[in-house]
């Protein structure tokens, strides 16, 4: 019988991409390589910004005391920053439907827009809805005569072709009209961005936000706080604002974004000669270079410029819990552990850190401390999705498949376009020989990340246990094509020269794959494998 090679299915076959690190916890397709510069925040000095900001509280159900007050601060801190802003207060539905029409065409010269609305909203059918205090609701279908569609507000803004968009939403309280309609929704509805644009929901898709208790509502009280931080990348500034609105409410309410913003922007660009905080500043400029060099693989100079910020704010938890990332991919675990260590210091409830320190574990392959460390992220944020796969993880390590498949649905449900999430079940499948959900999820995580060398290999892998050789070989090529240092990729398609008899090829592959890789767990065994079974031909 002819000996077997080790094929690197289910979890081996995955092992460079085993979890997921958490650096931005709404995780949306992002633009990178921008380093803030002098240069930069001048040129954003001088851009034109356009704001209309909405407040109502007067409604005769159930009126809201805060927004308002949100509503004139926001408009304030976006005038310091040096927007135009449009301001209406307790409107109906004609003054928003004009106001919208005025704020388009001053948008039409170009620049950023940004609109913000404090009050009530509710989904029907999937829409979403602004309600004027004048709205008289008493059926569900009345919203589309009596109510602003944030799809109109979107397509005006989209239509205007200016540089960016920036929609913010504090409308996620309860519906006061809920209780004359037969069925109702809570929240609103999840809204994909346009090219450019950023939207931002003040709790998670169907959630509930509260008014909050002082003068201004949680999430707008935090986005004041941040807004107006020098230099901080707008995407890092709503980062900010949910890690702080997750703590206060202890994980009740989940501020929420997405994002297909090209180019960088921060509200309040200012150059270090002009800051009156430059260590601040400072801190987060290394902080986003730090960013831009690990996203393109120049881990020397990430690892640079995170201690930089680090050394000008030694509180900062976020660069350590980055730089520990570099680390870990540099798999030096002491370093990284004691970076993570320092975050969780910072900040106890730093849940990505504490799902970091996980990946740290599992790497050293002590899986209870693992499974803790993704256990307590999880208990601190309920809708961190990478902890939820990197669980999974470790439950199919321990052969715990139904779990391991629990947890990675719970990814999916969170982020439906996770691809970790959908390549990792693909090989729980795998190992199940269900081979035609394998295949659908390996199917899916290429179709949501085109470049995704792993699901490649998975495929092929799955193709190769079908015998279908041809299409294992494709899969095999391009994880190679799309990644030349897979090492994994060169072990399965060596694996599949082997079962063609074509044992030249197969040794080839296996010593591509322990130059890589010296310490691969199978390619040298394969290599032996093949060179006897060329000498028995």
């Amino acid at each position: 019988m002819k000996p077997q090679l080790l094929k690197l299915c289910l979890i081996l076959s995955l092992f460079p991409l085993i979890f997921s690190l958490v650096s931005c916890q709404n995780q949306q397709p992002q633009d990178r390589g921008i380093t803030i510069t002098t240069n930069q925040s001048q040129s954003q000095q001088k851009q034109r910004r356009t704001a209309l900001v909405i407040g109502n509280a007067s409604y005769q159900d159930n009126p809201l005391k805060n927004s308002i007050n949100d509503a004139e601060a926001m408009a304030n801190a976006l005038k310091d920053v040096g927007f135009d802003v449009i301001l209406l207060e307790n409107a109906d539905l004609k003054q928003i439907e004009n106001a919208i029409d005025t704020f388009h065409h001053q948008l039409k010269a170009g620049g950023v827009g940004l609109f913000y609305y404090a009050g009530h909203g509710t989904q029907v059918d999937g829409e979403n809805y602004l309600i004027p205090v004048n709205a008289k609701l008493d059926v569900a279908e009345d919203v589309r005569y009596e109510a602003i569609p944030v799809g109109k507000v979107l397509a005006r803004m989209e239509d205007a072709a200016n540089q960016m968009n920036i929609v913010i939403l504090d409308a996620c309280r309860n519906n006061p009209f809920a209780r004359k309609w037969r069925s109702s929704q809570r929240g609103l509805a999840p809204i994909q961005s346009a090219r450019g644009a950023l939207i931002a929901f003040a709790t998670e898709p169907g959630g509930v936000a509260a008014d909050g208790e002082g003068e201004n509502g949680l999430y707008t009280s935090f986005l004041l706080k941040h807004l107006k931080t020098p230099n901080l990348d707008v995407e890092l500034m709503f980062k900010r604002v949910r890690e702080d609105l997750v703590q206060a409410t202890q994980n009740k309410q989940v501020p929420w974004e997405y994002s297909s913003l090209v180019g960088d922007f921060s509200f309040n660009p200012v150059t270090v000669a002009q800051s009156s905080q430059p260590n601040s500043t400072t801190a987060e400029t290394y902080f986003k270079q730090g960013e831009d060099y690990r996203n393109n693989n120049q881990y020397d100079k990430a690892l640079a410029a995170y201690t930089k910020a680090i050394e000008v704010n030694p509180q900062y938890a976020e660069a350590y819990k980055n730089r520990g990332i570099v680390y870990l991919d540099l798999k030096d675990y002491d370093k990284a552990m004691a970076d993570n260590n320092k975050a969780i210091e910072v900040n106890p409830q730093y849940s990505n850190a504490y799902n970091n320190r996980g990946n740290v574990y599992y790497n050293l392959k002590e899986y209870d401390k693992a499974m803790a460390e993704y256990n307590k992220a999880i208990e601190i944020n309920p809708q961190l999705f990478q902890a939820y796969n990197n669980r999974g993880v470790v439950y199919r390590n321990l052969k715990e498949y139904d779990k391991a498949i629990k947890d990675y649905n719970k990814a999916i449900e969170i982020n439906p376009q996770y691809a970790d999430a959908y390549n990792n079940r693909g090989n729980v499948y795998l190992h199940l020989k269900e081979y035609d959900k394998a295949m659908a999820d390996c199917n899916k995580a290429i179709e949501i990340n085109p470049q995704y060398a792993m699901a490649y290999n998975g495929r092929g892998l799955v193709y190769h246990d079908l015998k279908e050789y041809d299409k294992a070989m494709a899969d095999y090529n391009k994880a190679i094509e799309v990644n030349p240092q897979d090492a994994y990729a060169y072990n399965n398609r060596g694996n599949l020269y082997y079962d063609l008899k074509e044992y030249d090829k197969a040794i080839k592959d296996c010593n591509k794959a322990l130059e890589i890789d010296p310490k691969h767990p199978y390619a040298s065994n394969n290599k032996k494998l093949a060179e006897e079974a060329k000498r028995n031909q």
